[in-house]
């Protein structure tokens, strides 16, 4: 008769391989070496008001530090055109500051999800439950990549609803909207999104297939 317990811990890893990777999917793309590439890439659309590339890589990557690091509204409050005016009106701060909100939260499921893996390796080890903690892992990687290709599909047939809904998801009503001449979309225009979602898409959805193959792959070779 099958533990239920190892049946309930099976089930958290399972689910919470789609979140480690794709947390770690995220963590890459929250590097500078991304964001570089990106502004540099042959065909990324230029700013129609001014902005050089080089422009582009300070701003956007102090508006980056900020999301990931301790920084405030006050330190991008200081970021300064050259005739003095703030690059971000008070609109912009705010949607930045709900934006960092959402990623502490990212953040904190992330760790809770790492936690479970961990736990689940260590009852493994004393309990001698490995072929059943693969098995849980295999199957997050295979769930990984069934949700990330399904997400890929949608950005591929519609990228603006899917951009949309994941907006209206997670902040609140129009807040998110802005002019083309605000410096949020002069620094991140919906082609870095499309590509952030790409991205994010093929690293996720590389490293389920990856990790349900191998794990699988282990199992059958005991």
């Amino acid at each position: 008769m099958k533990n239920p317990f190892e049946n309930f811990l099976g089930f958290l890893i399972t689910v919470s391989v789609p979140v480690v990777i794709s947390g770690l999917s995220i963590l890459i793309l929250l590097s500078p070496i991304f964001m570089g590439l990106e502004y540099q890439r042959p065909g990324f659309p230029p700013d129609n008001y001014g902005f050089s590339t080089q422009e582009r890589l300070i701003f956007g990557n102090q508006t980056r530090r900020y999301l990931i690091s301790n920084m405030t509204l006050a330190d991008l409050e200081e970021l300064r055109f050259e005739d003095g005016e703030p690059i971000y009106i008070e609109r912009e701060l705010k949607h930045l500051e709900d934006v960092k909100i959402v990623l502490k939260g990212v953040s904190k499921v992330f760790w809770v999800a790492v936690g479970l893996v961990i736990l689940g390796a260590v009852f493994a080890h004393y309990k001698d439950w490995w072929n059943g903690y693969k098995r849980a892992f295999s199957r997050g990687g295979w769930l990984t990549t069934a949700l990330l290709g399904m997400i890929l599909v949608l950005s591929l047939v519609s990228f603006q609803a899917l951009f949309t809904n994941f907006h209206l998801i997670f902040f609140e009503g129009n807040s998110w909207i802005f002019l083309y001449s605000d410096t949020l979309i002069r620094l991140f225009p919906i082609r870095f999104w499309q590509d952030i979602f790409l991205a994010l898409g093929i690293t996720t959805l590389s490293g389920g297939v990856l990790v349900g193959w191998l794990l699988r792959e282990s199992r059958r070779s005991e």
